[in-house]
């Protein structure tokens, strides 16, 4: 069983396609600097000419790639979540991020903080 070509579009209203909006958000977040292209492929495992295709909207990551992307670029998952019209799941997205960062805050200040009850 082979499944129907469906073509490399999201739809959100008008037609907008997935590599043009990851290009769009590396380009705008990272600028098209060969050290961008680097970071991008640190990332995600791929290699450096991969991902210049990402930048330059002529291909799409994979399933894989993209996870990396959106691990490491938060724009990355802006931009897909409004393209699905899920802009709802931002702000979870966002509170568990507020949520992680208080954890990490909290342990710097409890390994930092004085001894409360010093013995003498």
């Amino acid at each position: 069983m082979s499944f129907p070509k469906t073509g490399k579009f999201l739809q959100d209203g008008d037609e907008v396609s997935f590599a043009a909006m990851v290009s769009v958000v590396l380009r705008g977040t990272l600028g098209d600097r060969p050290a961008s292209i680097k970071q991008v492929a640190r990332w995600t495992g791929a290699g450096e000419r991969t991902v210049k295709n990402w930048f330059s909207g002529t291909s799409a990551p994979r399933g894989h790639h993209f996870r990396g992307l959106v691990r490491n670029c938060p724009e990355m998952l802006d931009a897909f979540l409004t393209s699905i019209g899920r802009r709802d799941h931002l702000a979870f997205a966002r509170v568990e991020e507020a949520r992680e960062r208080l954890r990490q805050a909290l342990t710097v200040l409890d390994f930092d903080a004085p001894d409360e009850n010093p013995r003498e």
